[in-house]
């Protein structure tokens, strides 16, 4: 599977009250062998410019001018076999099987699987996942509505080179190791660019090493952390983990993408911290507006634990399927686990997530006038119990105060995002979309506020959805003036403010229906 990187961003995405994560483009399942048909020059008639660059082992920057910037294409990196695949058979063949895939991936309808991946204008990717000595194809193609092809495919076919190799070797050093910490060291041969990091024994056993390099690259990409395990010559650093559990030292070559040596590791355990049966815990609770910030407290800083809250009335039910408190906490403590595995994969690795030594502190939405209860257990490397829980006295969250504080729209027009991206080359991805010039007007007494743009009429949502999801829109708080990309269509101006004492006013709903020709001239907006 490519992963792909866009250069241009949208200056604010759509919101609808489900946000969905995001996929990667996948290629075919299929291994097909290469089709009777010869691969023809790309047509001349194809009405697009294809640029691929900065090619490597592993990465590879792709461009594609359109001669048309104003109609939707589709652009993508497939292997050799794929490619030739989809040109004997039809591009709209493979359209088909693409845009079915991501329905079914995303739990999306097709009209907005076909917007997510159509371009405008100039657009570009960097694929960073690539394989050593392979054949691609960079192509792209025009759409329409229903993601069928309408015109001829333009492509660009690149070869990545053999994978660079290093002759850096690692000798691991893990020293001075505690409870809680350890000193890691590395003696290397070179200066050649090296990963270091330590893993949990058990997410990483029985991984081979292009599994681990792979592994690791991987999740760390995914969390914005590659850089800083990335290092030249030998290091030596203090380090901290969690008691009693396992742990792997894992270097290795890495430069401009790619593994350039063998894997190198190093087992090691932590020291045992403290008795769990012996620590308890205390437990806070404080309330602003939506969220409560809740605090927990073990008397013994060394015990590894999870910890969580749940509602009383859902623990009753608990208590009554399970005839014993610790069966219903033990039964939070399983929901919790499983709900986070669809996400990162794993039991182990949301183990290594939610487990936590010392004193923790997070804070959470909630519903006002509700009883709820706080929970923590000291548990081992797989995340099962190694003593009774713990739990807090009962807490009822306050009923809401609704403040004077107060937002409302002063203004706002919206104009065709193709005309704006036609004057403002940096709008590019908001062709085929609607953009919104949104001003809005806080009250005196509002000293922070939220506003944004979501599909659909929510009038009739609740007071509480509504505001859950404007303070998760993607925009910050305290804008007065802003652009926001939107779909065409029935959308709903939502906003809400907050006054000094941390409550929240009445919302702020505008339904308007954002037509296209009715939209004001782009020559017209100013910013």
């Amino acid at each position: 599977m490519l992963i792909m990187k866009k250069f241009v961003k949208l200056l604010a995405a759509a919101a609808a009250l489900i946000l969905f994560a995001s996929c990667e483009k996948p290629v075919s399942p299929q291994t097909p062998s290469e089709p009777d048909t010869p691969v023809t020059p790309a047509p001349e008639q194809a009405p697009f410019k294809l640029k691929v660059y900065d090619v490597s082992s592993v990465t590879a920057t792709v461009e594609v001018e359109p001669e048309d910037k104003e109609s939707p294409y589709y652009m993508d990196v497939i292997n050799e076999s794929d490619f030739l695949q989809a040109q004997q058979y039809g591009f709209d063949d493979y359209m088909t099987w693409f845009i079915g895939s991501l329905m079914e991936q995303t739990g999306k309808g097709r009209a907005d699987v076909i917007k997510m991946i159509s371009s405008y204008g100039n657009d570009g990717f960097i694929l960073t996942s690539l394989k050593p000595e392979t054949t691609y194809y960079a192509f792209a193609v025009g759409i329409d509505d229903d993601g069928m092809t309408t015109t001829e495919v333009a492509y660009e076919k690149f070869e990545t080179p053999q994978k660079e190799e290093s002759a850096n070797t690692f000798d691991l050093e893990v020293t001075d190791v505690t409870a809680t910490t350890a000193m890691i060291a590395t003696d290397v041969s070179n200066e050649d660019t090296s990963i270091l990091t330590i893993e949990p024994a058990n997410i990483i056993e029985g991984l081979s090493d292009a599994e681990l390099t792979d592994y690791v690259i991987q999740n760390n990409i995914a969390w914005g952390g590659l850089e800083g395990i990335t290092y030249s010559g030998d290091q030596e650093f203090e380090w901290t983990g969690k008691s009693g559990w396992n742990y792997v030292v894992v270097a290795f070559g890495y430069e401009n993408g790619a593994v350039t040596t063998d894997v190198a590791r190093k087992e090691f355990k932590m020291g045992e911290g403290g008795n769990p049966a012996s620590c308890s815990f205390s437990f806070t609770q404080d309330f602003n507006g939506f969220e409560m910030s809740l605090g927990i407290s073990p008397s013994d800083n060394s015990v590894v634990y999870i910890c969580n809250y749940v509602q009383m009335s859902d623990l009753q039910a608990l208590m009554a399927a399970h005839g014993s408190l610790d069966g219903a906490f033990g039964e939070c403590l399983e929901m919790l686990v499983e709900d986070m595995i669809g996400d990162l994969g794993t039991k182990e690795r949301v183990i290594d997530l939610i487990t936590a030594m010392g004193a923790q502190e997070f804070t959470t939405k909630y519903e006002h006038g509700t009883e709820y209860i706080q929970w923590a257990v000291p548990v081992d490397q797989d995340g099962n119990p190694v003593a009774s829980f713990s739990f807090s006295s009962p807490f009822t969250t306050p009923e809401e105060k609704i403040s004077d504080a107060s937002l409302t729209v002063k203004s706002y027009k919206y104009y065709d995002g193709t005309e704006l991206a036609n004057l403002y080359p940096d709008l590019a991805a908001a062709r085929g979309y609607a953009v919104v010039d949104l001003e809005v007007e806080p009250s005196a007494s509002a000293v922070q506020w939220w506003s944004y743009i979501a599909l659909e009429d929510l009038t009739d949502r609740s007071r509480e959805v509504i505001i859950k999801n404007v303070l998760s829109a993607p925009t910050e708080q305290g804008l007065t003036r802003q652009l926001i990309v939107a779909y065409w269509g029935v959308n709903t101006i939502m906003g809400v403010a907050q006054d000094a004492d941390g409550a929240y006013g009445e919302l702020m709903l505008k339904v308007v229906d954002l037509k296209k020709e009715e939209a004001s001239p782009a020559s017209e907006l100013v910013f």
